[in-house]
């Protein structure tokens, strides 16, 4: 069997579930030693193939540990997956501040800070950065304003970060999904009025008829971390089963 990532190293924050989990799973199954990075890591074992870390994307201290640790033991950093995220239902007047900066360390402080400490490890291995955006770094998704703000802007962080560091030899791309079946989907769902209605709904804003799979966003990631996409560099890949490619017709 094929292993196009075999000798590489990854680390994936957020790798204990959902998309994050079939991102490590399918990096590792492509060959590649993956980090989990995430707080619950030590929990989740995962193979010869997968090492977990305990981390907090939102502190420094943690992540330049992570950085240092992954180095150490594993003698460098070819991948680095920002995944971890968390969601906040809510419009501005409803979200709170300190909910507010919550979020925003997790979302977009965090992959900062991940770039930052990694950047000197991916030099050396010319290696690649996969940021896990949204198609609500595109649009808005009414009442999700902070989720909504810091997927933007990680989406502009990446563009940044490729054009800052590409002569250095380091890609960095986004993968935007839409929909995918996770936990904190289904938390989302689990919030609505009628949630039977609101998946239903969900489904039918998709070209395709249906919601995404963790797997088919793990996919794309692999490919993003391949030597086959070696020109991939700045783009925001929107993987949304036809979302935004127009009104979709009433079933």
């Amino acid at each position: 069997m094929a292993e196009p990532l075999r000798g590489k190293v990854a680390i994936v924050t957020g790798g204990s579930r959902g998309i994050g989990r079939a991102i490590v799973e399918r990096l590792a199954r492509d060959g590649a030693t993956v980090v989990d990075a995430s707080r619950s890591a030590a929990a989740t074992g995962g193979g010869d193939r997968v090492v977990p870390i305990a981390t907090d994307v939102a502190e420094p201290r943690d992540v330049r540990r992570l950085m240092d640790e992954t180095t150490r033991r594993l003698g460098g950093i070819d991948v680095l997956v920002n995944n971890a995220a968390l969601e906040l239902e809510g419009t501005i007047e409803e979200t709170e501040p300190d909910a507010w900066d919550r979020l925003m360390d997790v979302n977009l402080r965090g992959p900062f800070l991940c770039a930052k400490y990694a950047l000197p490890a991916l030099r050396e291995r010319r290696g690649v950065i996969i940021n896990i955006a949204s198609v609500d770094g595109h649009w808005a998704e009414p009442g999700l304003a902070a989720y909504c703000a810091s997927k933007g802007g990680l989406v502009a962080l990446t563009r940044a970060i490729a054009v800052d560091h590409g002569r250095d030899g380091v890609r960095c791309t986004a993968i935007c999904p839409s929909y995918v079946r996770t936990d904190m989907l289904e938390q989302f769902f689990a919030a609505q009025p009628d949630p039977d209605r609101a998946r239903a709904e969900a489904a039918a804003l998709h070209a395709v008829d249906r919601i995404s799979n963790p797997e088919e966003v793990a996919s794309l990631a692999a490919w993003l971390a391949s030597d086959e996409a070696t020109f991939a560099s700045g783009q925001a890949f929107v993987l949304d089963g036809g979302l935004t490619a127009g009104r979709v017709p009433a079933p």
